[in-house]
């Protein structure tokens, strides 16, 4: 059984689904923890054109929620979490796994210069700078 705290270092992302699950309500009220604030770090990863909103939470922010304490606000250490200044670029399933979605979405995001690709022809790279960027532009204030 892996402990929350765990949880939190190893997958920083959720989706709304799985927030729903560990809070135990529906994904409707996670959208109105997001819009009340009581969800800080919350972002869209949504390609352009979409449809529909594509969020994911900060698994340490849901966690908080859970055990009835005030989540962080603050982007920066969460960011360096998720991407730190060690980590040079990430490979695209890196991507894929860290942000909770499909590998095509992170090949559409690249194709829609959502991100950057700094890969070889056959191999999809995306520099930690990219990362943060997109990241810090699709945060959900």
């Amino acid at each position: 059984m892996m402990r929350n705290q765990s949880l939190a270092r190893t997958r920083p992302f959720s989706s709304v689904w799985q927030a729903a699950s560990m809070l135990d309500c529906t994904e409707r009220q996670v959208y109105h923890y997001i819009q009340e604030g009581r969800l800080p770090l919350a972002f869209d990863i949504c390609g352009p054109g979409a449809d529909r909103a594509c969020m994911r939470v900060a698994t340490a922010s849901v966690l908080a929620l859970q055990r009835v304490r005030l989540p962080t606000s603050d982007l920066a250490p969460f960011l360096e979490q998720v991407a730190p200044e060690t980590q040079f670029s990430f490979k695209a399933p890196q991507l894929s796994r860290l942000l909770q979605c499909d590998l095509d979405h992170i090949y559409h995001l690249i194709a829609a210069k959502e991100m950057e690709d700094v890969g070889g022809p056959t191999r999809y790279r995306v520099p930690r700078e990219s990362v943060v960027r997109f990241l810090t532009k699709r945060r959900i204030k």
